[in-house]
């Protein structure tokens, strides 16, 4: 009997110890000794960037109110709302190859369907062959149409204008900004002259430039095809008067991009790779604005598969570019200039996206809170700097799960890698547990991830918290989608 219940006692106990296998990281030395000295706390890492409750200004606000003047402002919201969702769930334009593709395919299927006769052409005459073939034709257009998703290019009038700058100026805005407030954090030095928006629409991306230079820049330029979405962008900016003189200077209007090679320091395009009708027409618009470009390139999506496709589709293309005068680096959000590791993996269709908060505007309605996501990636003109450690600080790229006496994060290292990293005091130092517990989803951390390294004899009696990590990395491995669509 003793020694049955000692067999009994070992095998339970090998059921309860366990190898498992840890990340190495290491705390950046100088944000290491801020940390053991007192004069940083964890959850002001300088990994974080911390926007706080960002709102529109007041002249934006009082722009849009004026510009709305007799409409029906209840229908203008409700318009707004399907305007918004429309825009969030487009998909990119099929490509020609796709669509031939899907021809031959469609082809092949109506061949060999068994209600489709088998009749030679050399069999029928001339009219019957005919008559044969427009009704092949049709029936490959109308299973066609059922397979590919129909696009064409929106069309902004005065209203669509409206519907626009009520339903997403907001959240363009405070995307903008967030993007914003990390190159100046990162790259305090930066003070742009000159400006360029590709798709300005109502001008978000002004607003938001000239909230942190305005005192710097001395001209805006802005291209957008629609005259309306222009006439809406420069009253706003008088504040809805159009006697009023306008509060920025030097504020340029086109509609088409302009041929000169004159440089800008700062370019952004925000929600407009969507509105060009093949992947031609967007390398060329972007190697176009890339060439212009002497500081920081912006390009922004929406946070869907298909807008992220878009975005690394364009840093791909940008990457590419072996001209000394067209070089290049990834500034943000990614620690790399290597192959997106969501976009190569093919068993993972999770888009690579950031989360937003913001307030509705307060016109006509209580202000609500929203969330959205969004794909972006933020280009620098020339090598990057190999001695800024900064720069290869992994970004989390979903939510930090807190959970007691652990966290996990889900990283993007400058490795080209996505690692999964539990982080405890045991194992990694209160100092990166503690930066990483106060982490959110966006923000960098200033470590260096390391090796595996095994660990022995983890007692699940003794630490359940292990176990509910285990389930949390599980759960994460099986089921990677971000928190919010």
């Amino acid at each position: 009997m003793w020694s049955r219940n000692l067999l009994v006692s070992c095998n339970l106990r090998k059921h309860l110890l366990r190898s498992t296998s840890k990340i190495a990281v290491e705390v950046n030395p100088d944000v290491q000794r801020q940390l053991e000295n007192a004069e940083l706390k964890p959850q002001h890492h300088p990994g974080r960037c911390k926007t706080g409750n960002i709102i529109l200004p007041p002249y934006v606000v009082k722009g849009i109110t004026r510009a709305i003047g007799d409409y029906p402002i209840k229908t203008l919201h409700r318009e707004a709302e399907a305007m918004n969702k429309c825009l969030s769930s487009r998909h990119r334009p099929p490509e020609e190859a796709e669509i031939n593709q899907k021809v031959s395919a469609i082809q092949h299927e109506i061949e060999a369907d068994n209600q489709t006769p088998d009749i030679s052409m050399h069999d029928l005459s001339e009219k019957e062959s005919e008559k044969l073939r427009k009704q092949q034709a049709q029936r490959i257009q109308k299973v066609l149409k059922e397979r590919v998703v129909a696009w064409r290019p929106m069309s902004y009038g005065h209203f669509e204008a409206l519907l626009y700058a009520l339903g997403r100026g907001s959240m363009e805005y405070t995307i903008l900004t967030k993007i914003f407030m990390e190159i100046i954090k990162r790259d305090p030095q930066f003070k742009p002259r000159s400006y360029f928006d590709f798709g300005s629409g109502v001008g978000t991306g002004m607003w938001a430039a000239s909230n942190f230079w305005k005192n710097t820049i001395f001209e805006y330029f802005n291209v957008d095809s629609s005259r309306d979405m222009n006439e809406l962008s420069d009253l706003i900016l008088r504040e809805g008067n159009e006697n009023q003189q306008s509060l920025l200077k030097n504020v340029f209007y086109r509609q088409f991009l302009p041929a000169t090679e004159t440089k800008y320091n700062l370019i952004i395009s925000s929600f407009s790779l969507f509105e060009l009708p093949n992947s031609q027409a967007r390398k060329e618009v972007i190697l176009n604005l890339w060439r212009k470009c002497d500081g920081y390139l912006v390009i922004i999506e929406q946070g869907t598969r298909a807008g992220f496709e878009l975005v690394s589709e364009a840093r791909q293309y940008i990457l590419k570019q072996k001209k000394p005068e067209v070089k290049g680096h990834v500034f943000s959000p990614c620690p790399h200039d290597l192959p997106c590791p969501r976009r190569t993996n093919k068993t993972d269709r999770t888009p690579c996206n950031f989360e937003v908060s913001y307030d509705t505007l307060p016109i006509g309605a209580l202000v609500t809170k929203r969330n959205s996501t969004y794909s972006y990636v933020v280009l620098k003109a020339g090598e990057r700097d190999l001695n800024d450690e900064s720069n290869d600080w992994p970004r989390i790229v979903r939510e930090t799960l807190v959970r007691k006496k652990h966290s996990i994060c889900r990283l993007c290292t400058s490795e080209g890698n996505l690692q999964e990293i539990i982080f405890t005091t045991s194992k990694h130092g209160k100092f990166a547990y503690k930066c990483a517990k106060s982490s959110k989803w966006g923000d960098r951390l200033p470590i260096k991830v390391g090796e595996k390294f095994e660990t022995n004899a983890v007692n699940d009696n003794k630490d359940k918290n292990t176990s509910q990590g285990n389930e949390d990395e599980n759960r994460i491995q099986d089921n990677n989608q971000p928190p919010v669509n």
